[in-house]
């Protein structure tokens, strides 16, 4: 009996198995597409990826050096003209540099002004005396030296005592010579080359508190074009890293300030390099703005590109292709009044004319 209700589990099992498999081959219907495929509007064309960009593109405001920020002068899309204050960072560290400059400067001034008044009128007396009191003494020992050379002849003066004499006379008569070299010396004033060199080192002083104070100036940063305030990423109280934050036309995410000239809009496109050939300068072409409405905006062609390079990931999907060369083109949006507005570093479909077919294209 038991075996009979094993048998008839075992045939139970593999009828519904049969039945899953077989339904699971049923296919199961797509959903419909949240929106239409872009397509070509051009009978001949070709199609690239495009970025919106402002005219003098998007301008990535560096810090000059790491600091604290004290001060934002500009926010969120304000005009500003090239050399306007942006932002300031903290000034304290390099004040407290300029100050120990300026008294080493200060130094070096007092330095110079004592070796131009060099030698004062107080100084000769005593070099005088002492000039004096050499010949005095000279004289003395000369006097003794002739009176002992006479002793000598009567034979009441030994040579040794002529000698030592004769030694003591060269002494003090090298005496009077440095006591009124040093008189010369000081008649003469201040020496030229020390003078030179007093003034060198207070000039380099002087350079020192200027550059301090260039310094000074970079903390304030300006803006380098007209254009407007695109994006805003300090406050107050934030540090910033100095350095570069990315090259031009590709704003940075952290940059403290990222300006662009917003009068007139470009759009970028990266044609793929094979579809190049076919592409002429001052063709047709339109940007079509992605969405559930299908909005294009008129392209005039500015120029392009001569240097071909890797394409850039500009739109982060996991499916773009980046394995590919492109060249750059550029187009002038032109944005009709009332028109969609478009916006810097919004990604469009660009589709260019060129007036030919595949087939005509081949050689």
């Amino acid at each position: 009996m038991f075996r009979r209700i094993t048998v008839v589990l075992s045939i139970l099992g593999l009828a519904m198995a049969l039945y899953v498999v077989a339904t699971a081959k049923q296919e199961i219907p797509s959903p419909m597409p949240a929106q239409p495929p872009s397509t070509n509007p051009y009978a001949s064309g070709v199609a690239a990826l495009g970025v919106v960009e402002p005219a003098s593109r998007s301008v990535s405001i560096a810090a000059p050096e790491a600091g604290r920020v004290v001060e934002v002068m500009v926010g969120v899309n304000d005009r500003v003209k090239k050399g306007d204050a942006l932002f300031r960072l903290d000034p304290v560290a390099i004040e407290s540099e300029r100050v120990r400059a300026v008294a080493a400067r200060d130094a070096a001034a007092a330095d110079v002004t004592r070796i131009r008044s060099w030698p004062r009128a107080e100084d000769f007396p005593p070099v005088e005396a002492e000039v004096a009191e050499a010949a005095a003494r000279l004289a003395d020992a000369e006097s003794r030296f002739e009176n002992i050379s006479a002793a000598m002849e009567r034979g009441a003066a030994s040579d040794d005592e002529l000698s030592r004499q004769r030694f003591l006379v060269s002494i003090l008569r090298a005496s009077l010579t440095n006591a009124r070299a040093r008189l010369e010396r000081m008649r003469s004033g201040s020496w030229s080359q020390d003078l030179a060199v007093a003034e060198a080192a207070q000039a380099s002083k002087e350079a020192e508190i200027r550059a301090i104070d260039m310094r000074l100036e970079r903390l304030t940063v300006r803006s380098p074009i007209d254009g407007t305030v695109m994006k805003r990423n300090i406050e107050p109280g934030e540090y910033v890293n100095g350095g570069s934050v990315g090259a031009s036309g590709s704003a940075s995410a952290d940059a403290p300030l990222v300006v662009g000239d917003l009068s007139v809009l470009h759009v970028w496109a990266q044609v793929d390099e094979e579809d190049m050939p076919i592409v002429r300068l001052g063709a047709k072409a339109v940007a079509r703005i992605r969405g559930s409405l299908k909005i294009e905006v008129p392209l005039t062609m500015i120029r392009i590109e001569p240097l071909a390079g890797p394409k850039r990931q500009i739109t982060g999907a996991s499916t773009e292709l980046i394995d590919t060369r492109v060249v750059e083109v550029v187009f002038r949006a032109e944005v009709p009044e009332g028109g969609p507005r478009l916006y810097p570093g919004q990604v469009v479909d660009v589709y260019i004319d060129t007036g030919v077919s595949s087939a005509d294209a081949r050689p």
